[in-house]
């Protein structure tokens, strides 16, 4: 009797998706709540452990490596969340900087490889492209944060604490990322120039090359036809 093929695991992007939904339209409505931090929180953890869970059956090495980032990052934002220690938010963005790079390559590596649309590649795509825009988001925090005066406008106005500042650059990566650019948060220096300018290219970039790699691997998949489905039957 022949032995069953073991099944393929597969990135749980879909849940990842949802979380990452949640927290970019409902951080913004938690700034007049009580307990605003805490609940801000809890919800930018969710997108973070939901990350590590996509990859930690795929990429043991990736997953190793965003684990030894991602236990103290959480240690260090909840800390920062009780006051329980006063910590330098350049240290939090450095973390932050470097987990959400580390993720973005992974799931960068996994879709630019695949070799089949569905709709787990399709939401690992949209995942890519928000983190992506929270990766810029810190990085753009971390510049001000260096770099006091790289940026200014009315949007940064009532910003004082660090979670108000973390959204405020969300914001701001987002509308560079898709070249939306309303003009209430502006680079100041040369160097928040150049890195608006990076962004402003790298989301037309990805778009047109994501699109084209979709349609690529969707046009070999038609050609492949009933071998396709074959070997799919016989997974």
């Amino acid at each position: 009797m022949p032995s069953k093929r073991p099944r393929k695991l597969h990135f749980k992007f879909k849940n990842l998706l949802a979380w990452l939904f949640l927290y970019l339209v409902l951080s913004p409505f938690l700034k007049n709540l009580p307990f605003t931090s805490l609940l801000f929180q809890l919800l930018f953890t969710a997108v973070l452990l939901s990350a590590i869970y996509t990859i930690q059956k795929k990429n043991h090495l990736s997953s190793r490596g965003a684990l030894v980032l991602l236990l103290p990052l959480i240690a260090l934002l909840w800390l920062h969340a009780f006051k329980v220690l006063s910590i330098s938010p350049v240290v939090i963005n450095i973390l932050i900087a470097l987990y959400l790079g580390l993720i973005v390559y992974t799931f960068g590596r996994y879709i630019f490889t695949a070799h089949r649309v569905d709709s787990e590649l399709l939401a690992a795509a949209l995942c890519l492209y928000f983190l992506l825009g929270l990766l810029w988001g810190a990085i753009l925090l971390l510049l001000e944060e260096m770099v006091p005066g790289s940026f200014a406008g009315s949007g940064l106005l009532q910003a004082t604490d660090f979670t108000s500042r973390f959204l405020n650059f969300n914001y701001l990566s987002f509308v560079t990322l898709t070249t939306l650019g309303y003009g209430d948060i502006t680079p100041r220096t040369p160097g928040a120039m150049a890195f608006c300018q990076v962004e402003a290219i790298l989301g037309q970039f990805f778009t047109a090359v994501l699109v084209a790699r979709l349609v690529g691997i969707q046009v070999a998949q038609e050609l492949g036809g009933g071998h396709t489905r074959f070997r799919d039957d016989n997974d």
